[in-house]
């Protein structure tokens, strides 16, 4: 069973049927051609271009029929699809006929002289969706108006889409990702007169509709913002605006104004600008072209120290002049304080704050192990304590330790077969929750820090998670690593799974009171002093109780256009201690950043906030095609298997979909079963079985770069981990299947020649539940310790000591020793990379299975494993003393 595709994909549908309908024209099949242009027709009103004039321009050639004229002009329109070349060209909207895109106005043509030569200026080109009752009559006066005010200091050029519907508005914006506004007229319809084949492709999304056109103005804009929060949106109006109205548009606009189509056409362009700013990375540019003399530090300031020498001049060449001219040390001049911002890096985290709806975003110039660093600090005190996924990564358990509060390491559910860990349960978190409150210890739960996606791309559902534990835990603060997961704020498919937008929608759940009335009911049937109860169904916080508190750590460089250790911190804490925060982040961040990464996170947030949902939904269809195209192939099926949710996720955390209500009462929920599971697989990390190859995981990676050129990080034993982000293109993707290809292909020839003999599979039989040394355990569980809060930080001081330590090698002779019950403690932490999370921490018990673990993997980088010395335990006269 394949994992289906996470939507309806009309746009890769609408270039296909463009394609098929050239190739039946010349190939003379008029009747196959006219149906598919008629569909053609109703399908184009989700996009201004080409427009219907150009349409038009088909029906005409097809019912001459001259095939000479309609093939050349589908294949330029097919060209112009497929290159997107119309998106930045020297384009005039409103004249949309493909004839004349090579003759557009000349006095909107901007143009200036680079080394003796004219040069043309490109524009961006983007859509703009009109809802408006009356669309096909108004559309060609909004045209014409908004024509007159089309400026060649325009920074950008746009066409306007005009839809009459609720429906076609939500398929408008889910199919055509370069509409960046929308203008809305009350007064429209709910449902689509002639598309309803599209509404039902889209179904999932179209829930929750209001079936009244009561606010439903207001409605539309909310689902769309749901969707794809970066849009701008404007409301024209004949009367007053109301509360609602007023506080859910960025500007009203009202129809008696005599600038009416200026006003539009100013708040479009205006809202525009005000996404592609970029504070930082243009004060940065504006500093580096300034003629200046450096009397302080950095002699590389300028390139004076390179320019200078007989022996580093070639470092000019590779870098370029301009990265030399943006260095400095100056926080003056334009530029900002990253310690303590008050400009331009003050506004470049105001916009990043905004775009992934956090209340206040922080931008760390030395990755993400330092924002976790700084979670920690900011928000753990010495005595509380901090449950952390056994999978996360070092940087957790070391910010623990320097904090020096007390985890408790909740164990993954173990995938033995492809030798990798998955998630915690919601189960687990809430068996220990609801132990410690039995022992009279739930007061000193400060945090939880769970991975979100995981290395292998399991995604939590993170608003379940975020209700169940707070209605145990109500102040309980919620920590995401996202190392992985930036690019997911910009799908709705993502939407609940993340850190911010679970956030909101927690606090906008706890202001409604059709939740509360949903709290109240829940309540009344709740056993809530039945621990098993508790455990085994969905809880519903007490909304005059919790508080919401979510922080996200993101590696912005692994998924988004950013420099290498450029990172975001996303903060959406009601209890938020300015104070406390920033002495964590003065502790931790340095005083002299690199303002290039500074300004790649400043960029990379301009990037999402103008393409950002149409890279992610590029992302999301090669990711789609790399998985069928070995799905479906024979010679790629022989030996290589895309590991869908039946392989990565228990069978019983996939079927729970129908156990939730049919009616979310609180929220509508849009996305259907993908969105309801506690688990799902996120579509843009494909994870190969690669065990009937016969090759392991970092031999088959080690093959792929040296052979191919391919780079993958993630293996395990028996798997690979390609990721699709927003840099991988399809000649990348297509490449990759080519080498597959190439060795399948030698695969299948060698075993012939062996006579089809293949390898017994690997199977690890992975470590789970952690236990540890008494003298460091600070609480544990009343059940045979079914889990421990330790004492990290006195078990590695401890270990840093060179009198209470010794080491064991890894042998045969150890085995036995362990198996006949002799006593092995880890002074210090070990670390196999990848994945990156220690699988042994200071003070927990070594036991058989961890050894048979340790000496199974075929891992060259292990951190805290000497290979000539082994493992570092305590030595017995310490655990004695």
């Amino acid at each position: 069973m394949s994992q289906p595709q996470p939507t309806f994909d009309l746009e890769s549908h609408r270039l296909e049927l463009w394609r098929s309908t050239c190739r039946h024209v010349a190939q003379e099949a008029f009747a196959s051609a006219q149906r598919q242009l008629d569909e053609l027709t109703r399908l184009e009103r989700y996009w201004a271009y080409p427009g219907a004039a150009t349409i038009a321009r088909l029906q005409h050639y097809l019912s001459l029929p001259d095939i000479s004229a309609f093939t050349l002009l589908c294949g330029n329109l097919i060209e112009a699809l497929e290159q997107k070349n119309y998106r930045a060209r020297e384009f005039v909207p409103f004249q949309s006929n493909l004839d004349l895109l090579d003759k557009p106005q000349r006095h909107l043509i901007g143009s200036h002289y680079a080394d003796g030569e004219k040069k043309k200026t490109l524009k961006p080109y983007f859509e703009v969706l009109v809802v408006h009752p009356q669309a096909q009559e108004y559309a060609r006066l909004y045209r014409d108006s908004l024509a007159n005010f089309i400026t060649f200091q325009d920074k950008a050029l746009y066409d306007l889409v005009f839809v009459d519907n609720y429906h076609d508005a939500m398929i408008a914006i889910l199919s055509n990702p370069i509409i960046q506004a929308c203008v809305f007229l009350p007064e429209f319809n709910i449902q689509s007169k002639e598309n309803g084949a599209y509404a039902e492709h889209f179904s999932p999304f179209l829930q929750g509709v209001p079936g009244n056109r009561a606010d439903l103005t207001v409605a539309l804009k909310k689902h769309i913002a749901s969707v794809r929060p970066d849009l701008d949106h404007f409301f024209i109006t004949n009367d007053y605006a109301n509360e609602a109205q007023i506080s859910a548009f960025d500007r009203i606009i009202y129809l008696q104004s005599p600038s009416l189509f200026a006003d539009i056409h100013h708040h479009i362009l205006s809202a525009i600008e005000q996404r592609f700013g970029t504070p930082f990375f243009d004060a940065l540019r504006a500093y580096a072209a300034k003629p200046k003399g450096a009397f302080h530090a950095l002699p590389i300031s300028q390139g004076q120290s390179i320019h200078a020498s007989y022996w580093i001049n070639d470092v000019a060449d590779f870098y370029g002049e301009g990265i030399f001219s943006a260095e400095t040390s100056s926080t003056l001049g334009g530029m900002d304080s990253i310690m303590d911002p008050k400009g331009s890096i003050s506004q470049a985290q105001t916009k990043a704050a905004r775009l992934f709806r956090a209340h206040r975003t922080f931008f760390i110039t030395n990755g993400t192990t330092t924002a976790n660093k700084i979670v920690m600090q900011a928000n753990l005190h010495p005595d509380d304590i901090v449950l952390i996924s056994s999978d996360c990564h070092k940087s957790i358990p070391y910010s623990v330790l320097l904090c020096g509060a007390k985890p408790i390491f909740l164990e993954t559910y173990p995938l033995n077969q492809y030798d990798l860990y998955g998630c915690v349960t919601l189960k687990r978190i809430k068996q220990v929750l609801l132990e410690l409150k039995r022992q009279g210890e739930l007061h000193r739960v400060k945090q939880i820090t769970l991975t979100n996606s995981t290395f292998d791309g399991i995604i939590y559902d993170v608003k379940r998670y975020m209700m169940d534990i707070l209605a145990i835990k109500p102040d309980i603060i919620f920590h995401w690593d996202e190392a992985w997961f930036s690019f997911a704020y910009f799908s709705p498919i993502y939407h609940g799974k993340t850190a911010m937008s679970s956030a909101n929608a927690l606090t906008l759940m706890q202001k409604d009171e059709g939740y509360r009335a949903v709290y109240e009911r829940w309540k009344m049937t709740a056993d809530l002093d039945d621990p098993e109860y508790l455990l085994n169904h969905e809880l519903y916080p007490d909304p005059d109780q919790f508080v919401v508190r979510a922080y996200a750590t993101q590696s912005t460089h692994k998924t988004l256009t950013a420099f290498r250790q450029a990172s975001m911190l996303h903060i959406h804490d009601s209890q938020f201690c300015e104070d406390e925060f920033y002495e964590a982040y003065r502790t931790h961040t340095t005083t002299s950043p690199n303002y290039q990464i500074i300004a790649s996170l400043d960029f990379a947030r301009r990037q999402m906030a103008l393409e950002g949902y149409e890279l992610v939904k590029q992302s999301l269809q090669l990711a789609q095609q790399l998985r069928q195209t070995i799905t479906t192939s024979t010679l790629l099926g022989r030996y290589f298997s895309v590991l869908e949710e039946e392989a990565l996720i228990p069978p019983e955390y996939l079927s729970n979909a129908d156990n939730y209500p049919t009616s979310d009462l609180y929220y509508p929920g849009l996305f259907g079963k993908y969105r309801q599971q506690s688990f799902c697989i996120d579509p843009t990390k494909v994870t190969i079985d690669i065990s009937a190859t016969g090759i392991d995981g970092p031999n088959f990676r080690q093959m792929l770069m040296t052979q191919y050129d391919i780079q993958v990080n993630k293996t395990s034993h028996n798997t690979l981990l390609f990721i699709i982000n927003i840099g991988v293109n399809a000649r990348s993707v297509q490449y990759l299947i080519d080498a597959l290809h190439h060795i399948a292909t030698k695969l299948n020839q060698a075993e012939r020649r062996q006579g089809g003999e293949k390898s017994e599979k690997y199977v690890a039989n992975l470590p789970l539940t952690r236990h540890y040394h008494p003298r460091f355990i600070e609480v544990k569980s009343a059940n045979k310790g079914d889990f421990q809060a330790i004492d990290l930080r006195t078990a590695y001081y401890a270990g840093q000591k060179a009198e209470n330590v010794t080491y064991a090698t890894l042998s045969t002779e150890l085995l036995k020793q362990v198996m006949n019950d002799q006593t092995l403690i880890s002074a210090g932490f070990v670390t196999p990379y990848p994945p990156g999370f220690p699988i042994i921490v200071p003070g927990q018990r070594i036991t058989y299975d961890l050894l048979r673990y340790l000496q199974n993997i075929q891992i060259k980088e292990i951190h805290g494993y000497h290979a000539t010395k082994g493992l570092k335990v305590f030595t017995d006269q310490f655990l004695r003393s």
